[in-house]
């Protein structure tokens, strides 16, 4: 799986720095070099940062992009752990310690995100999902009409497909969850409900996991007012300086 790499000034040769990966949206979008505000900003937190274009993402072919549709999807999304099973095995400091990993992601990243954090729990130590689905059978209830018709030949229909969405939902396996996780969503987002941020957040809150939400009352699928972004990386950098620690 091919993925870019940002280290901070002296961890390239030490590994010595917390690592967030981050799952780019779509799922048929792409990660690519070049100058990034938020990328660097995370990178000059002090953490290595890791864009990962698992299958199902675009540029690589057509058998590439088209290895996640529908349930196909089942036997792709484990590329979601190896990313941390890879890292954790292979960037040991001189002390032998593997870093300490989280997850991040929008939209589709932020489904992924959800994943890493229930379905494959463990894999990762703190995770931020930011206008993720967590059931795909509700998102696809309740998006607007015309991203329904787009996404049911993606993820698969709500009726015939209905036990394969089930499995590929985080909150199916809300259990399982090990770490902390910040839920990050626009109010008025007509792709990805605010109900999706809402049912995880709640869910997790009736098991007594550590679960944070954040609202923007004025934003739709991301955020476009410079404030608001201000304030989704800001919250987005100290809730991994909390979390995550090298060991």
């Amino acid at each position: 799986i091919p993925m870019f790499v940002r280290f901070p000034k002296g961890c390239k040769e030490s590994k010595d720095c917390p690592v967030i990966v981050h799952f780019h949206g779509g799922p048929e979008g792409q990660s690519q070099p070049g100058f990034s505000t938020t990328a660097q900003a995370i990178v000059d937190a002090g953490f290595i940062l890791v864009e990962p274009n698992v299958r199902g993402s675009d540029g690589y072919g057509k058998k590439w992009i088209d290895s996640d549709n529908g349930p196909l999807r089942e036997n792709v999304i484990t590329d979601i752990p190896d990313a941390a099973t890879w890292i954790k095995a292979n960037w040991k400091n001189k002390s032998g310690a593997s870093p300490q990993v989280g997850v991040w992601g929008g939209s589709y990243g932020g489904y992924s995100t959800l994943m890493a954090m229930t379905r494959f729990a463990g894999s990762y130590e703190a995770g931020v999902s930011n206008v993720g689905m967590s059931n795909l059978v509700t998102f696809l209830m309740n998006t607007a009409p015309y991203r329904r018709i787009l996404r049911i030949s993606e993820y698969g229909d709500p009726v015939k497909d209905l036990e394969a969405l089930k499995k590929l939902s985080p909150v199916t396996y809300v259990d399982q969850v090990k770490a902390p996780l910040m839920i990050i969503q626009g109010a008025n987002d007509p792709r990805v409900p605010v109900g999706e941020a809402i049912q995880m957040h709640e869910l997790m809150q009736k098991k007594g996991l550590k679960s944070e939400l954040i609202i923007f009352g004025n934003e739709g699928h991301g955020s476009s007012k410079k404030e608001n972004q201000i304030l989704e990386i800001g919250n987005t950098i100290e809730f991994f300086k909390k979390h995550l620690n090298n060991k």
